[in-house]
């Protein structure tokens, strides 16, 4: 019975997925001819793609670094395992409906020795890293941007005080995650079981994942490496908008990818057709930007990043040691720092 409703919400979601997406993609071209469209690709210049692929390379292997901080409190794959795991997330994270790619980490770490539980809540802890990174990014943005009206200065600055006091009351509930856990134990009591139960486990997750924020600096570090993933995707942002001879600042590079960032995290269709679209469109006429050039380079962007993501996951898989039939049906680990000296292999699955 759980199987066949866990399928009919897998399935639920693909259809609603594909909708969004489908909307948001007549929203993005309802009103684009193609040869408008044409016009727009023939003011990209390709030399701009070479830059714009390395500083690529660097995100992954920013993000490759920082999962591999926020898992090594119960696994340590080798840097090469880490690099293809993300990777090949990333490939499957912009072809799957409906982010169903996030189980796929949790799936390939059972092959190094993690159990799903741990590596679901560690993608917990790095979209809490990715969400806080990116509204920092917005606030400061807001805030430090001349010429916007007041009340955007004073958004952006709240924005800001109100991140500072999260991370501060996350730091107090790991001191003190007994007293939170049982406290939250009585809170979700009063809920219906199925919702305490589905509640409760996120937060279960979500908290032991964050063991990793017991270590102040290191959780400092896993903070700025996430603002410097979304800086770099940002330059590659600007870079497209240079190439497109698009004139804006680079603070307007930022807004432009913290918007996109906020769309594609909608349930979409596969690639994040329609969503990637129709917000980079919206978000590249606030600054002036004509529509039809605004989708021609929304449209050149998103095929950059499909093309990049999915070729880079297929040497991974193909050269590393993860396979599908393993990580997602069965239950065999396999040496996931075979060949790699900087880290250990895990040894257990613990917690």
């Amino acid at each position: 019975m759980s199987s066949a409703r866990s399928r009919f919400r897998r399935n639920a979601l693909i259809v609603v997925g594909c909708g969004v997406g489908l909307a948001f993609f007549y929203l993005a071209f309802r009103d684009i001819s193609w040869g408008e469209l044409v016009d727009g690709f023939n003011r990209m210049k390709p030399l701009y793609l070479v830059p714009s692929l390395l500083l690529f390379l660097v995100v992954q292997m920013l993000r490759a670094l920082r999962f591999g901080l926020i898992v090594s409190p119960f696994c340590r794959p080798g840097a090469k395992a880490m690099w293809d795991l993300t990777n090949i997330w990333a490939g499957l994270n912009i072809l799957m409906p409906a982010r169903l790619a996030e189980f796929v980490r949790p799936y390939l770490l059972r092959q190094c020795g993690a159990s799903f539980s741990s590596g679901f809540g560690a993608v917990l802890v790095e979209r809490f890293f990715d969400l806080s990174g990116l509204l920092t990014l917005l606030g400061v943005v807001l805030w430090g941007t001349p010429h916007l009206a007041g009340k955007y200065s004073q958004l952006g600055g709240v924005l800001l005080a109100f991140l500072a006091v999260m991370y501060a009351l996350i730091l107090l509930i790991l001191a003190r995650k007994d007293s939170v856990q049982a406290l939250s134990d009585r809170l979700l009591a009063r809920l219906p079981h199925r919702a305490a139960s589905f509640l409760g486990g996120i937060l279960h997750r979500l908290i032991e994942g964050f063991r990793i924020m017991a270590s102040p600096w290191q959780a400092l570090f896993i903070f700025l490496c996430s603002v410097s993933i979304w800086l770099t995707f940002a330059a590659i942002t600007y870079l497209f908008l240079v190439a497109f001879s698009i004139e804006v600042p680079f603070l307007a590079a930022i807004t432009i990818q913290v918007l996109l960032c906020f769309g594609v995290a909608l349930p979409s269709a596969p690639g994040f057709i329609g969503t990637f679209h129709a917000v980079g469109r919206y978000a590249l006429t606030i600054f002036g930007v004509a529509a039809a050039l605004a989708v021609s380079f929304a449209t050149v962007y998103h095929l950059f990043n499909l093309v990049a993501s999915v070729l880079i996951a297929t040497i991974s898989y193909l050269t590393g040691g993860f396979r599908f039939d393993q990580g997602i049906f069965g239950s065999g680990e396999t040496d996931c720092s075979e060949g790699e000296e900087s880290l250990p292999h895990a040894t257990s699955s613990t917690k």
